[in-house]
Parts: C-alpha cells; sequence; structure tokens
C-alpha cells in the first residue's frame, strides 16, 4: 500500500487557494499510486480571526472535490477541516472516498496553554470518541496534533487493533522525533504524521517536516521547509504480529494503571 503526506503551506484563510493547490497536490499522488492521502490540520484556513465564517460543514464544498477526483477509485483522502455543524465548531478530520465520508474524527484534545487563535477552548467544541476507518482490511486510527501528545492516544488505537495511525498537525514542525518514532515503536504501528509549512499566522517560519515511520521506528521519509509530497510503501499486515512480540506492549498491566 502507498501512503502518500502532503505537506503545504499555512496560507491562512485563504480557503480558494488551499483547496485547489490541495486537489492539485491529491491528483498527483492518485497519479503516483497512493491509496492514502493525508493533508495536514485546519488545511483551509488554519488559525484565522474569520474562523466561523471560512468554516464548511463535513459535505461541504472541499469533500466534494474530493470526491469528485477520487471517483473509480479506491483511494482515501483524510484531510483537516475546520467544521462547522450544528452551530458548533470543531477541528476535524473527514475520511473520504469516491463515495463520500466514511469516517469523521473531532480532535478530542483541544489547546489550551496560548492566548487568542490558538487558545482552542474558545472556539471549538471537543471530540469524544476516537475514530477507525478500514482499508484493505486494515484498521487504520487518526491523530489531530496536540491528541499525539498523549501517550495513551496511540496505546489506544494500538489496543483497537490498528495497523497505521494518521496524525495531522498546524504547528512549527512534528518531525520524527517529536513522539513519531517513539509511539510506531512502543505500539508497533505505522505513524504517517502531516504538518503545515512556511509562515503561520503570527509570521513565524514553520519547517512542517512531515514524516512517515514505520512500525519498528524506522523512518521513511521527512519533509523539511517545503511543500511536497512524501510517500512510503508498506506492508500493514506486519503491525499486529510486531505487536504480538513487543515486549513494550505484550507486557503492559492494564489492571494496574488508573
Amino acid at each position: 500500500m502507498k501512503i502518500a503526506c502532503v505537506q503545504q503551506n499555512h496560507n491562512t484563510g485563504k480557503v480558494e487557494e488551499n483547496r485547489d493547490k490541495a486537489v492539485r497536490f491529491a491528483k498527483e499522488a492518485l497519479a503516483n499510486g497512493a491509496e492514502i492521502i493525508l493533508f495536514h490540520e485546519e488545511l483551509l484556513i488554519g488559525y484565522h480571526e474569520n474562523m466561523k465564517t471560512l468554516a464548511e460543514p463535513e459535505d461541504g464544498e472541499t469533500t466534494n472535490a474530493f470526491i469528485k477526483i477520487l471517483k473509480g477509485t479506491d483511494a482515501k483522502i483524510v484531510y483537516g477541516l475546520t467544521e462547522k455543524k450544528g452551530g458548533l465548531y470543531y477541528i476535524s478530520a473527514p475520511v473520504v472516498t469516491g463515495g463520500g465520508v466514511i469516517a469523521n474524527y473531532h480532535k478530542t484534545h483541544l489547546w489550551w496553554k496560548a492566548s487568542g487563535l490558538r487558545d482552542e477552548t474558545d472556539y471549538y467544541t471537543p471530540g469524544d470518541s476516537l475514530v477507525c476507518f478500514e482499508h484493505s482490511g486494515h484498521k487504520i486510527g487518526i491523530l489531530i496534533c496536540y491528541d499525539g501528545d498523549f501517550p495513551e492516544m496511540f496505546r489506544s488505537y494500538a489496543k483497537l487493533g490498528c495497523a497505521m495511525v494518521l496524525w495531522m498537525n498546524n504547528r512549527e514542525s512534528r518531525g520524527p522525533d517529536d513522539c513519531c518514532v517513539e509511539a510506531a515503536r512502543r505500539n508497533s504501528l505505522f505513524v504517517a504524521t502531516t504538518c503545515a509549512c512556511g509562515i503561520d499566522e503570527s509570521g513565524h517560519a514553520c519547517a512542517g517536516d512531515s514524516n512517515i515511520v514505520d512500525y519498528n521506528g524506522k523512518v521513511f521519509g521527512v519533509l523539511s521547509g517545503a511543500e511536497g509530497i512524501i510517500y512510503a510503501d508498506v506492508d500493514l499486515s506486519g503491525a499486529p504480529a510486531a505487536r504480538e512480540n513487543n515486549p513494550l506492549y505484550k507486557g503492559m498491566r492494564s489492571d494496574l494503571y488508573q
């Protein structure tokens, strides 16, 4: 299975530009045989004062643009949506196929140790459940940024039988040494990680450092400081078997932990 992690500039608040660019990247990834295409958190808007005006529903214009290019394929696109739903707003990750949305994860851990736009608790509602979807018989889980700073989240997806976790971010960088390798190694999970690059809403230069790591902690590739796509051909069937022989997973005593 070929995984594609797309790294785009922040380009905060410029919805149409971000959507058009994402569609072009998705077409490129599909042409190169990608089956799972992962974009970064809050792909269309980022942290912007007009977030509520610019937000889209799950079945909005961007989702429909992705459905259109996926028709006739078995591929899936997972992207960062600033979602409006029934008067509430979520940082979410729809899983899009040629037939529509098959799953949608709402960020469960909202970042709070900030002021202004980056205090997510002022704007968004947290999700209340983990979300998995299946591809070619394998379960895949989803995390968004701050979620992955809690090791329990990766472990929970491992306990659910996931072979891979997709982790989207919107920050200065999220390189392989920033939880990715450790989470993969401890839980025998493939971890595919995306992050925005370029200049963020505060004028900070962001490297991105999107990466893909296998279930032993081997790094397939890292993209730093530029837009583009990184790919990895992965065999997800190896992860569950490795987990059964992983002393960092198999030896846990869940009966002792609070």
